[in-house]
């Protein structure tokens, strides 16, 4: 069982598109690099191999869990709502994005889809259940995840606020070493808040896990 005193992991982001992304605060922000998407000043329309070129790209952390070794939590601060979160085997292709392949497992925090060897946007295909009350504000926040390796599945939390299972038992998970993944877009041409390319996921350590309610939270099958 997961002790009460259990905190957060100390993580840094290592295996990633480096024409991408780059790393920040000895390499647990993970920084998605500024692209102009754009073909003129907005609203100018952009073709879709140019709007949709490299984004969601798999970025894995430096650690690895092994199968039935216990539960492990890990927590990031970011500052944008169009992304993925899950996790990703060691050899899972960085050019591919999160939840595109048999490698990777990815909630697409928009729409709460989650993905694993999803080949086609906007497709059911790979889609292996919804969760029915993510709401992210465009803004960000912090997003908590928690891996039980023993049973295979992932939970995902959202500002200290339990969101349900992402991944459950039978979702591939289980019996693989898997490590904390994201995939980011960027698609925004500039934030006036957030400045050109500073869309970021960071990991921060030492935080306590959240509680989880005695009845999972239901979800779109």
């Amino acid at each position: 069982m997961m002790g009460e005193d259990m905190k957060s992991c100390d993580l840094k982001w290592t295996s990633f598109d480096s024409n991408i992304y780059e790393v920040a605060e000895d390499g647990s922000k993970l920084v998605h690099k500024y692209r102009n998407r754009m073909d003129g000043p907005p609203p100018a329309p952009s073709p879709d191999e140019k709007f949709y070129d490299s984004i969601y790209l798999t970025a894995r952390a430096d650690r690895g869990f092994k199968p039935d070794t216990g539960k492990y939590y890990w927590e990031m601060a970011v500052n944008l709502d169009n992304m993925k979160i899950g996790v990703a085997e060691e050899d899972a292709d960085t050019s591919h994005e999160l939840g595109y392949d048999d490698k990777t497992w990815g909630v697409y925090i928009q729409t709460g889809e989650c993905e694993h060897n999803r080949k086609a946007r906007m497709q059911p295909e790979g889609v292996q259940r919804k969760l029915w009350r993510l709401v992210v504000t465009i803004s960000g926040g912090r997003f908590g995840c928690l891996l039980d390796t023993n049973n295979g599945t992932l939970r995902l939390f959202f500002n200290g606020e339990y969101q349900g299972i992402a991944f459950d038992e039978n979702s591939g998970l289980k019996g693989k070493t898997l490590y904390p993944a994201v995939g980011i877009a960027a698609f925004e041409d500039n934030n006036r808040t957030i400045g050109k390319g500073m869309k970021y996921a960071m990991f921060v350590k030492d935080m306590p896990v959240p509680a989880i309610p005695s009845v999972d939270k239901k979800v779109i099958c």
